[in-house]
């Protein structure tokens, strides 16, 4: 995974599309350290934000003045019968590691696995399910350092909870986080081909047909492929074993067989339809048994660009249906899947799922040539049913928008206010979105 600076006071995203230019950097291994240096930046009228693993692709975690990682504060530091407590720059695929150890797993997870447990929360990164809500919706408590150098603990009985858990990197440098966890869990992964023309009408249906569930569709072909996880106690499968299919997914096809089609994609995109026809009879696959870990996980997949809307569910067979016919009616090649996921409603202040479960549409692509085009007709489309967008994935959304969208933005704001007076945590997209 790229990291995200280049040694030379240069902040670069995971897909190498977002850069800026950042005054210093800093990697503390102590709170007392993080302390010092917020408090220190407070008192010169500076900015200093936090970057977790660089992998969203909005501006989200870029700084423009001084540049903090906690890679070096990391680990579990408590846990409970039902919780743990982890320093916020611990990786999702370290948690995991040592959650596992202990006989213990997180109930829900996004696709990847190496972004930080703060990062991942402060966007709203989510896995697909009604029985379940985003990652953030784990947290039971939270230390986090304002923007005055103050150590603030807010646990569950405290209503601010809920406007800290998607916290946009916007009100303070969150140290800890309490998770809620259950015992380590085995998933059976099912797919099943479904008609393009079909989908739509049956989202809802799609979505309660197990506990975990996802729709993916690689453009220019007839199919989805309805991806279903359910719990069971058989064996981890071992022909082949699930580990290794991810070696092979991750080691070959996505680091030597896709970036030689997609650098003929660029070339050819005309060719895309037909390539894609081939290329999703590698995606169905016969059942397979594995830890959840494994199973809620992608490969970590080649460098592409994503963004995402989310509807209310009763909305999404109709956002899916528009994202089909625009590619026709744009005359657009994509060679990447969209994704359809489910997400059960919260109460988190700016998550895309406050107030009530949603479907979350990813359009996803990997030509560089027609991405502003296909993103830039696919919000047309999801402007018009009032779709919240992903905060770590492409949005050109403004604070007006913002607040129009989401009815506690104005109650976010004031929580910033409290906690960051001074804007100390603020950077450029924060100033876009919430003004």
């Amino acid at each position: 995974m790229r990291a995200p600076h280049d040694g030379a006071g240069k902040f670069v995203n995971w897909s190498g599309e977002v850069t800026s230019q950042m005054t210093s950097w800093y990697a503390p291994t102590k709170q007392t350290d993080i302390v010092a240096l917020v408090r220190r930046t407070f008192l010169a009228n500076g900015r200093i934000h936090v970057v977790g693993g660089g992998h969203s692709w909005s501006d989200i975690a870029a700084p423009n003045q001084a540049g903090m990682s906690l890679d070096g504060w990391a680990g579990v530091t408590d846990q409970t019968a039902d919780t743990v407590t982890v320093r916020a720059g611990t990786r999702l695929r370290d948690l995991n590691t040592e959650l596992a150890i202990r006989g213990l797993a997180l109930p829900i997870l996004g696709s990847i696995d190496h972004q930080s447990v703060a990062g991942a929360i402060a966007t709203g990164t989510h896995g697909s399910s009604l029985s379940h809500g985003n990652l953030a919706t784990l947290v039971q408590g939270v230390r986090l350092v304002t923007g005055t150098g103050e150590v603030l603990d807010l646990d569950a009985a405290d209503p601010r909870l809920d406007g800290v858990r998607v916290h946009l990197g916007a009100l303070g440098v969150i140290t800890h986080l309490t998770l809620r966890v259950e015992p380590a869990f085995r998933l059976a992964e099912t797919i099943e081909q479904v008609p393009v023309g079909k989908v739509a009408a049956e989202v809802e249906a799609i979505g309660r047909s197990a506990e975990y569930v996802k729709v993916w569709w690689l453009p220019h072909t007839s199919h989805a492929l309805v991806y279903r996880y359910t719990r069971t106690e058989e064996a981890t499968s071992r022909r082949p074993p699930p580990a290794a299919e991810r070696w092979v997914d991750e080691k070959l096809v996505h680091k030597a067989v896709l970036p030689v089609l997609f650098a003929v994609d660029e070339k050819r995109p005309d060719w895309i339809p037909a390539t894609n026809r081939a290329m999703v009879r590698t995606l169905d696959k016969p059942r397979r048994v594995g830890p959840s870990t494994l199973l809620f996980s992608t490969p970590m997949p080649i460098r592409h660009a994503e963004t995402e809307a989310a509807v209310p569910l009763a909305k999404g067979g109709e956002a899916f249906d528009r994202l089909v016919r625009l590619i026709d009616a744009e005359r657009l090649q994509v060679n990447f899947i969209a994704e359809l996921r489910f997400v059960r409603g919260d109460s988190s202040w700016m998550s895309p799922a406050f107030g009530g479960d949603t479907v979350q549409l990813g359009a996803y692509t990997a030509l560089r040539s027609q991405q502003e085009r296909y993103f830039a007709a696919f919000w047309r489309e999801m402007r018009q049913l009032g779709a919240r967008p992903h905060w770590g994935k492409a949005m050109d959304h403004s604070a007006d928008e913002i607040q129009q969208l989401y009815p506690s933005a104005a109650r976010f704001v004031g929580l910033r206010d409290e906690l960051d007076p001074a804007r100390v945590f603020a950077n450029p997209f924060l100033d876009r979105i919430l003004g």
